[in-house]
């Protein structure tokens, strides 16, 4: 068996060989993949106790196979089911969450999380929290955060990003993984998606603020890439190559931000985008749709609002962002206002660095190959059967815009969103492309 890390060629290797064991150390994906992981957890820990994850969807569709392999391995299993919410909801992860469960967290040598997005964060954050190692047992294509050491939760209504563990195993029964919501396959398909513009995000923010860039890590995903994106029919007809191709995508784009230690190489202004509607969510009581799916949409809008920016010869360059609005935020806005003025400080350093001679010249070279255009990554969506339209996310019009228009508030990183805003593309364009190509 090769490891992940070896995987992933000579010159992440050498890049990285002081990082190799912060990704899992293997991911299965067969049929016998519950006695893959319940085996190569053994080497995890003398102890022979288990916890296992899971909620009441994710439990029906995998947790019997799971826990019967563990068994098997010689582990001793104890069931933790994450409950719905109020009403029959899924479950999130947030903190009144993680505070419920780790009120009641018996004591085990091994965590292993039967599920998807929730279910893997909440147990990454509570083995982490009890320093025990993790494994999980995905039963669903529908996010990039099964081989990433991150967590993405709501603190307190704010979307949040902190580092704990990667699983040690990642483990996958194909049929599940088939088989599982069409909803959660092409959210899936939004995350990764996401890739030319987050990555080209990540380039903006080396080439202005020297942040850390790895072309290797990069290249990661651009290798994959046309697996997915050439072939949105055969995701659609739910062919089994096609969603181990996504699979796989996501994998290895969890497995780059680990890495590279940031969410940066899958993560830019079309995940602002998702938070502030999750956000927006939160404060007045409504629902929102799945990540992912979110995620596919703002992708489009910010590739559409890159394809104006690269058009531009002679910038304008103005230091101007998006607007702090107390009233919109509600209880969290003491949150987000220290977000927005740790931005503005990114703003005005951007205008200056924006304004010496030939800085965008070379800044638009740089990131005009690595961009799709917005009617392409909309192609890809539709054609597979993923959310392309704000109709498709429950999204009213006035909703969508007063997203985009103030998500750039909720995060101090400098994103697409905050570039178009310097250069004068925001506020205008909003509404033209909204109208143009999400409506």
């Amino acid at each position: 068996m090769s490891s992940l890390f070896e995987l992933l060629g000579e010159s992440i290797q050498r890049e990285f060989a002081q990082r190799r064991d912060t990704i899992p150390r293997a991911c299965f994906y067969c049929p016998d993949a519950p006695e893959l992981l319940a085996k190569g957890m053994l080497a995890e820990t003398k102890g022979r106790t288990a916890l296992v994850i899971s909620d009441v969807r994710t439990r029906d569709a995998a947790g019997g196979p799971c826990l019967e392999a563990m068994e098997r391995a010689g582990w001793s299993c104890t069931e933790l089911v994450v409950p719905d919410g109020t009403g029959g909801a899924s479950p999130v992860c947030d903190d009144v969450t993680r505070d419920r469960l780790k009120a009641i967290l018996p004591p085990a040598d091994v965590f292993v999380a039967v599920g998807a997005g929730v279910v893997n964060d909440l147990t990454k954050w509570l083995a982490s929290e009890a320093s025990v190692p993790y494994g999980v047992l995905a039963t669903a294509a529908s996010m990039n955060g099964y081989s990433a050491a991150n967590v993405a939760p709501s603190i307190k209504g704010v979307k949040s990003l902190f580092r704990a563990q990667a699983p040690r195993i990642l483990a996958a029964i194909p049929s599940v993984i088939e088989r599982a919501p069409w909803n959660l396959t092409a959210s899936g398909l939004g995350d990764v998606i996401a890739k030319p513009v987050s990555t080209a995000d990540w380039l903006m923010n080396h080439d202005l603020f020297g942040e850390s860039f790895s072309q290797a890590v990069a290249d990661i995903i651009n290798r994959l890439e046309p697996s997915y994106l050439g072939h949105p029919q055969a995701l659609a007809g739910k062919e089994p190559e096609a969603i181990r191709a996504l699979f796989d995508a996501l994998v290895w784009s969890g497995c780059a931000m680990t890495l590279q230690g940031s969410s940066l190489p899958a993560s830019g202004g079309e995940h602002l985008i998702s938070h502030t509607l999750d956000m927006l969510a939160h404060v007045d009581g409504s629902r929102h749709d799945l990540h992912g799916r979110q995620v596919g949409v703002g992708t489009i809008f910010a590739a559409a609002l890159y394809q104006r920016m690269i058009a531009i010869d002679l910038p304008r360059i103005r230091a101007t962002g998006a607007p702090f609005d107390p009233g919109l935020w509600g209880s969290i806005a003491p949150a987000v206002e220290s977000e927005h003025a740790a931005k503005h400080q990114r703003i005005e350093q951007a205008c200056t660095l924006l304004s010496e001679p030939g800085c965008w010249s070379r800044l638009r070279s740089a990131l005009s190959p690595i961009l799709r255009r917005p009617e392409d990554i909309k192609d890809c969506l539709a054609k597979s059967g993923a959310a392309h339209r704000i109709a498709d996310i429950g999204c009213s019009r006035d909703r969508f815009l007063t997203a985009v228009l103030n998500c750039g508030a909720m995060r101090a990183r400098f994103t697409s969103i905050d570039l178009a805003w310097v250069l004068g593309v925001l506020p205008d364009a909003a509404e033209t492309i909204v109208d143009d190509l999400l409506s």
